[in-house]
């Protein structure tokens, strides 16, 4: 890219932010209080009351941003607002690291995908595009760094230098009143020994070099960040058209789906016949329970690739009613695959019994088999928009998943199969170890206390036992505070008495 070039596309870079850099104090006091409450909220605390509280705030700093820039709300906005909130509050109702880990990822995949929706016309988007335009926006978001800093130099010239002026005589006031702050603070603590505990706790805990350096980091890294998403979606750099890929002959494309299909009905019948109806004579050496437990991860990985090449297939290959054929007998074999796969697996538990990985393979299929419905549909409706239709679901059942709290769920049918009087110490030690404190009520339906618990379990590292003690020789406990409440902890606590 040659010099002019380069000073073109600044120059059309600043006539797309001129909304943002036109109103800078506006985004930049939004960015800066988004910062702060990002810092107040979620620093030290994964799952703490703040957490929905900060989720909410974001949603409100969101919807007034686009106030501000003239774009109404759309429709499916507000579904991906309400998604938001729900599981901002299902983090704050659950001890599971695993869904504290995937709501973060969940809830920054809402955010990039109601920008794109507000800022982009995207009726016409495919999944593939969908998924690189989020990429984008977040890899454009990291190239507006500097726009924060000429908007700041942009303001100053243009206001002149009053309001800096404001600025340092603030600074100049507290750094005159800090002094005098801890030499009275000092000495109160000597008249009063309840607020000197308190000072040593703040000093401890917040006032300390390291965490004041934490909390700025955080607060600066939340604040530029929501400036320079903000950037992102006003320089719309993300091609809007989707241009028209089906460029391959449907000859080669139904030759390839015909063979497929001929092995996929063979197999197919084999599932009806054996495994459904439970006919026909098995290899030797071969019972039904272990016919029905082998190869349930390669179906679930056939079916997941049969969902990728119909929708390769749509993308690239020229429309024929042939194809359109043999894609839905693809998508009905599929559907008998993902009912074997799951046929097997509920097997396999009521073998083996439920663990978390077996209750998130569950969802998936579950899953997967709404999201083949959308593409078969697609199939024969080429207007159909399948991507809102796949937003909408993966949504849903997310949002499913992470309110029913897959450990409680587990740990009930754990506990269920436990004797309080003749459980093994690995047993109890497996129920501190293997679950968060989501466990706790299915734990308590046992009727032993948590001292006996710790003691039977012989335990030594720290399981959710020690994770909701207060007595001070348990070193892995969980902060108590308004700020870090959270109710499943909460509800651990009130159950064994803590």
């Amino acid at each position: 890219m040659t010099a002019l070039s380069r000073e073109e596309a600044k120059n059309e870079d600043m006539l797309r932010l001129l909304p943002v850099a036109s109103d800078f104090p506006f985004f930049a006091g939004t960015s800066l209080l988004f910062g702060l409450m990002f810092a107040f909220c979620l620093h030290d605390n994964p799952c703490g009351i703040t957490y929905p509280l900060f989720v909410l705030f974001a949603c409100v700093c969101g919807v007034q941003i686009c106030r501000r820039l003239s774009l109404p709300i759309k429709k499916g906005s507000w579904f991906l607002l309400a998604a938001a909130l729900l599981l901002g509050f299902s983090t704050f109702c659950t001890a599971d690291p695993f869904l504290h880990l995937t709501n973060n990822l969940a809830l920054l995949l809402l955010g990039a995908v109601f920008a794109l929706h507000q800022f982009y016309e995207e009726q016409d988007w495919n999944i593939g595009k969908y998924m690189s335009a989020i990429l984008l926006y977040f890899l454009h978001a990291l190239t507006a760094l500097p726009w924060p800093f000429y908007h700041a130099s942009s303001y100053k010239k243009e206001t002149g230098a009053r309001s800096f002026r404001l600025l340092l005589l603030f600074l100049a006031g507290l750094s005159a009143a800090l002094p005098v702050c801890l030499i009275l603070t000092a000495l109160l603590c000597q008249a009063d020994a309840v607020f000197s505990s308190l000072v040593e706790w703040l000093a401890a805990h917040l006032f300390s070099p390291a965490v004041l350096l934490e909390i700025t980091a955080q607060a600066v890294f939340g604040s530029f960040a929501l400036y320079c998403l903000v950037c992102s979606c006003c320089l719309r750099r993300i091609a809007r058209k989707v241009p028209n890929r089906q460029w391959l002959h449907p000859a080669i494309a139904i030759t390839c789906l015909g063979s497929l299909s001929l092995v996929y009905l063979l197999f197919c019948a084999i599932q009806v016949f054996y495994l459904f109806l439970g006919q026909g004579s098995l290899p030797e050496g071969y019972t039904y329970a272990s016919y029905a437990r082998q190869g349930f991860f390669q179906l679930l990985w056939v079916a997941s690739f049969n969902l990728a090449m119909v929708l390769c297939c749509l993308k690239y290959v020229r429309p024929h009613k042939y194809l359109r054929l043999l894609l839905t007998l693809v998508c009905l074999c599929t559907f008998i695959m993902i009912a074997s796969a799951s046929f097997r697996m509920l097997l396999y538990v009521r073998q083996y019994h439920l663990t978390y990985l077996r209750v998130l393979v569950l969802w998936f299929l579950a899953l997967l088999f709404v999201l083949m419905n959308g593409v078969c549909l697609m199939i024969w409706v080429p207007k159909f928009r399948l991507v809102p239709y796949c937003v909408a679901a993966i949504t849903v059942f997310y949002a499913g998943l992470a309110w029913s709290r897959p450990d409680s769920i587990v740990a009930k049918d754990y506990v269920s199969r436990l004797d309080p009087n003749t459980a093994t110490e690995a047993e109890l030690a497996w129920l501190s170890f293997a679950f968060s404190a989501d466990a706790a009520p299915a734990a308590a339906s046992l009727g032993l206390s948590l001292d006996e618990l710790k003691a039977r379990s012989q335990y030594q590292n720290f399981g959710w036992y020690w994770y909701i003690s207060r007595n001070g020789e348990d070193g892995d406990q969980y902060p108590d505070g308004l700020r870090t409440y959270n109710a499943s902890i909460a509800k651990a606590r009130e159950l064994f008495g803590q």
